[in-house]
């Protein structure tokens, strides 16, 4: 698929997958981007070979949905040598244990079942059967755990989820950040709704907020994910495809987008919504819209100016460098470090060490290292992690500025 302009080739025409009112309208080509954010290489030489896909986002003018018309699901694999776990962080232990809690709380989840689509390495459905006293069955193909029944009452498939007749009739089905890596996102939630039948059912969705994404830098505008939503444009597919709309919000200093929506259920238990809670309608949509209007320069803007605070550092006698190796990292990293500037680039996540980034071949270390390494700048890319990683810092003796990008 060649983007119009970029080499004459024609513009696919794709209409919307949330509204199904609009031909998505073409508003940024960012290029050729890492299309594995989750891989860490064995080798530089591995790492360097990945291969890049293009970004040609489009928005439509309806809803503010946004999508990588460029996406081609033939050049992603899932599997186990991917690890986008995010449990080794204690804030997002936290977080993750308060949603639990809620969950348990909100919904009539004892004695019931849970599906968990896109389960990672099963923390989040383990800890939910065991608070809400219930079943589970987690798909996942980059699942690495073993398979089959789990003591938490969690049983796990690698693979993913086929939504067939032998899908477990369920309470509740649970996605977070699976979602918005959906090639045909409308068709998962209209066969969800078909699955429930006429019994009760809820569901819990949870994506990367594209109200921040497209307002900010964008480095989380990454190649396995194909949508963007905000809140209006999530709303709008869920009902499109049958589901009521319970609630909605951002989560995670406004970096997550939640959705809560029912099907021949009557209102949850527990009238308690999360924080951050929205009723999105046409104002939410402008903002949305605005925001797309600007991307493009905005992005470019933001490559450059972090290149040249690397390049400024560097000059200056720093050791810069970057803490986070998780998909924000990796597409920071091949827009502003593609020659390797920075000193080190650290993660918490023990699996990424001593293994390479995608396409710019960084190497990945533990954040002790730092100790001792004269480093004056850390950038870190997600401002939910700044607080923890800042007293991380202070006890390894690390008197360094903290650099948002």
């Amino acid at each position: 698929m060649t983007p119009a302009g970029s080499s004459g080739g024609r513009q696919p025409v794709h209409r919307c997958t949330a509204c199904g009112r609009h031909d998505l309208v073409p508003f940024a080509d960012l290029g050729e981007i890492p299309v594995y954010c989750g891989v860490h290489w064995a080798s530089r030489e591995e790492a360097l070979a990945s291969p890049l896909g293009r970004m040609w986002l489009a928005y439509c003018p309806e809803c503010g949905y946004v999508r990588n018309l460029a996406f081609d699901p033939a050049v992603l694999v899932y599997d186990t040598t991917m690890d986008t776990n995010l449990h080794h962080s204690p804030a997002f232990g936290v977080f993750s244990a308060e949603l639990v809690k809620h969950l348990a709380g909100r919904f009539p989840l004892r004695g019931g079942t849970v599906l968990d689509v896109g389960c990672g390495q099963g923390e989040f459905l383990r800890e939910l059967c065991h608070v809400a006293a219930c079943r589970g069955v987690g798909y996942d193909a980059m699942y690495a755990g073993p398979t089959g029944p789990d003591p938490s009452g969690a049983t796990f498939v690698r693979g993913h989820a086929r939504l067939d007749a032998d899908t477990p009739p369920f309470d509740l089905v649970t996605s977070r950040h699976w979602f918005e890596h959906l090639d045909d996102p409308y068709s998962f939630l209209v066969r969800l709704r078909e699955l429930a039948g006429d019994r009760p059912a809820y569901g819990y969705l949870e994506v990367p907020d594209a109200g921040y994404d497209l307002a900010t830098a964008g480095w989380e505008v990454i190649y396995p994910h194909v949508s963007y939503f905000d809140g209006y444009s999530l709303r709008r597919i869920v009902e499109r495809a049958g589901w009521r709309m319970l609630a909605t919000g951002r989560l995670f200093a406004g970096m997550f987008r939640y959705v809560e929506i029912s099907v021949n259920a009557p209102p949850p238990v527990n009238g308690t919504e999360l924080p951050g809670g929205e009723s999105p309608g046409p104002v939410d949509r402008d903002r949305q819209l605005a925001s797309i209007a600007g991307f493009a320069e905005r992005h470019a803007a933001e490559r450059e100016r972090w290149r040249s605070t690397i390049d400024r550092l560097v000059a200056a006698g720093d050791r810069p460098v970057l803490w986070g190796a998780g998909s924000r990292g990796v597409q920071f990293l091949h827009l502003a470090d593609p020659d390797r500037r920075l000193a080190a680039v650290v993660d918490v996540n023990p699996r990424k060490w001593g293994r390479y980034l995608p396409v710019t071949g960084h190497e990945v270390s533990d954040p002790a290292t730092l100790a001792g390494s004269g480093t004056r700048s850390v950038i870190i890319t997600n401002p939910a992690y700044r607080d923890e990683i800042d007293a991380a810092l202070r006890q390894l003796g690390v008197r360094a500025e903290l650099l948002v990008a």
